[in-house]
């Protein structure tokens, strides 16, 4: 579907959900697991994480003793779900993204047995980072050098379009724009030794749910299409029209899930 029509249409489906009014705590609470459990396990698998889904689950209810999975895994697993769980209780209008907030969420959802690696969490790369991507071509980042600058001029971007979106400048962004243009330069930067997936997907979906929208997933089995277009676009400067396009059908979704949870249907494993 075409941008603007798709635009359009999440627009639409908005309307219908805050048409609905506020949600009794049933609905709430099963919108809200539904969606935790599909972000924690799809995310971290997508970067190597062993647990399947029924052991995400386990994790969730502070079970700790995943027979047989790397504590690595555990950990990380646990933290992600900690860290989403608190953005899915913000309120609408709560942006509140700053470089400091960056690294703590960071620190929250890695774990490192080696002590050299472990002094990297929560903090801007040390060295420089890159990889190959699904042209099996090498993809360098922004040098470590550069990142403390360029993550300071990120975050000044993003804070001045959400002001221009508040004040209904008419040269505002749209708000999956701007989360979705955030995730591109985000990922153009690579600013920590590790995590970086997980991370802009988490901040992508901060600035989503700060506006009202329910989070976008990224299911496994559409892992290899969402790396392609992110790629396409960061690595060889290619139209973010199609990127954006890939995830405001995803967001769609999400919006179809919400309002299934409203009608009182059943959703989706």
């Amino acid at each position: 579907m075409p941008l603007k029509e798709l635009i359009k249409r999440i627009d639409e489906l908005q309307s219908q959900i805050q048409a609905h009014g506020k949600l009794d705590n049933e609905t709430l609470k099963k919108i809200n697991y539904k969606f935790r459990l599909d972000w924690n396990y799809n995310s971290n698998v997508m970067e190597g994480n062993s647990l399947t889904k029924m052991e995400t689950r386990t994790v969730m209810i502070n079970n700790i003793t995943v027979e047989g999975k790397p504590l690595k895994d555990i950990i990380e697993m646990r933290g992600h779900d900690e860290v989403i769980t608190n953005i899915m209780k913000i309120g609408k209008g709560e942006l509140n993204l700053s470089e400091a907030r960056i690294k703590e969420i960071h620190k929250s959802i890695m774990y490192e047995d080696d002590s050299e690696k472990k002094m990297n969490i929560g903090i801007w790369k040390p060295h420089n980072n890159y990889l190959y991507n699904y042209k099996k071509e090498r993809i360098d980042f922004t040098p470590y050098g550069e990142v403390k600058e360029k993550m300071h001029e990120l975050v000044n971007w993003l804070n001045t379009q959400n002001e221009k979106i508040k004040v209904n400048d008419k040269k505002a962004l749209h708000p999956l724009i701007l989360a979705f243009e955030f995730h591109l330069k985000y990922i153009r930067i690579h600013p920590f030794y590790d995590g970086n997936g997980r991370t802009a997907r988490i901040f992508m979906n901060l600035i989503l749910i700060a506006f009202g929208y329910p989070p976008v997933i990224v299911k496994l089995e559409e892992k290899r299409q969402y790396y392609q277009y992110l790629s396409d676009v960061a690595d060889y400067g290619g139209e973010p029209g199609l990127f954006y396009e890939f995830m405001g059908g995803l967001l769609v979704r999400s919006q179809v899930e919400v309002l299934k949870a409203m009608k009182g249907e059943g959703l989706e494993d």
